[in-house]
């Protein structure tokens, strides 16, 4: 097996990452990883090797205090890591326990991010079938840094739209705040197929993706690799990446980096939703109601122009096309300066349309 491989930029070593010296000290501007989570996981590489995802608990924290030793060495001062791991029912506390050898090692912890996976049926998880306890939807993504002086992150590279667009001019000048540390990103659904090809959990790219733009970093390190999430997050964003996998499924890896299909997900506010379906419930109780409208018949108040500006940015974002109903919400105030003055609410109340 050769040691390395190189696809685009990105750089994958196949060996542990216990030893890391092809890297220099101070190097790595954003660490993002997933170590494995020692609960009889699936992990094996192109030769049939199986990695032992069920060590004594002291051999797993020594295993990953090595690690741990050597993400340290090569982070700059700047820099950041991002560590995900969960608990599971049977090693409830297992994640602080992981996240307190990374700090014994040197690093300080700067907060916690909550990636929620599944939300109200949307996203995947693995359900227990049971009525033991409650399914997991949730995850640790724990942020830690080794100069608390020096580490940089920019959380509008990852900002959201104001709800209440008055905020913006009172907090900021453009309309974009910080979206905080609960992150949805539905996870992406695991089958036995996929237990085959070697890797039972990889996490989606848009986790290492909102990681890299958080930090704006130009190289970036997963010293467990997996499929190669962390990487096709860098390569999408032109940057650096160099990944770990002792367990290599080559061609996964390749095609995961290279081929891999992915568009960030735009953020659509849930104000904006719930405002976007009771606009289209008001407006479109029955499709022919839109095919005799007169477009030049009204005017639209200023808060009107604001929510249909709000209800076509959600529809856009959904990808939702409909001619009849785009041409409704195109308005045009140079056509309607003469005409006296309806509001949109009391003209679709009437039903005048």
């Amino acid at each position: 097996m050769e040691k390395s491989d190189t696809f685009d930029g990105q750089t994958i070593y196949y060996k542990s990452s216990e030893d890391m010296s092809e890297i220099e000290n101070s190097s790595i501007d954003t660490i993002i990883t997933s170590p494995p989570y020692n609960r009889s996981k699936h992990y094996s590489d192109d030769t049939g090797t199986v990695y032992n995802d069920n060590k004594p608990e002291k051999l797993y924290f020594s295993f990953l205090s090595r690690v741990w030793s050597e993400c340290f060495r090569v982070l700059s001062p700047k820099g950041v890591f991002f560590l995900n791991i969960g608990d599971s029912a049977k090693d409830q506390g297992i994640s602080e326990k992981v996240v307190n050898l990374a700090v014994k090692v040197g690093f300080i912890r700067l907060q916690n991010i909550i990636w929620i996976k599944s939300l109200l049926g949307k996203g995947h998880y693995t359900p227990t079938g049971g009525t033991r306890r409650l399914n997991n939807l949730w995850e640790n993504i724990y942020v830690l840094i080794k100069d608390k002086k020096e580490y940089n992150i920019n959380p509008l590279n990852i900002g959201i739209p104001y709800a209440d667009k008055t905020n913006i001019g009172r907090y900021s000048k453009e309309d974009l705040r910080d979206a905080g540390n609960i992150w949805f990103i539905p996870y992406q659904k695991t089958t036995g197929v996929s237990i085959k090809k070697g890797h039972e959990a990889p996490f989606p790219i848009e986790l290492p993706y909102r990681c890299i733009k958080l930090t704006e970093a130009n190289i970036i390190l997963d010293p467990f690799l997996g499929t190669g999430s962390t990487l096709a997050a860098a390569r999408y964003l032109n940057k650096k990446g160099i990944g770990y996998e002792k367990y290599p499924r080559k061609d996964i890896i390749q095609n995961r980096i290279l081929k891999e299909e992915f568009r960030p997900e735009p953020p659509i506010l849930i104000p904006h939703i719930v405002l976007t379906v009771q606009f289209l419930l008001n407006v479109i109780k029955d499709y022919q109601q839109l095919v005799p409208i007169k477009f030049s018949k009204f005017l639209s108040t200023k808060k009107e122009e604001e929510q249909i500006k709000i209800v076509r940015e959600v529809l856009k974002n959904l990808t939702l096309s409909w001619s009849q109903l785009d041409e409704f919400l195109n308005l045009s105030k140079e056509n309607n300066k003469k005409i006296s003055h309806v509001p949109l609410s009391e003209l679709l109340n009437e039903k005048k349309i």
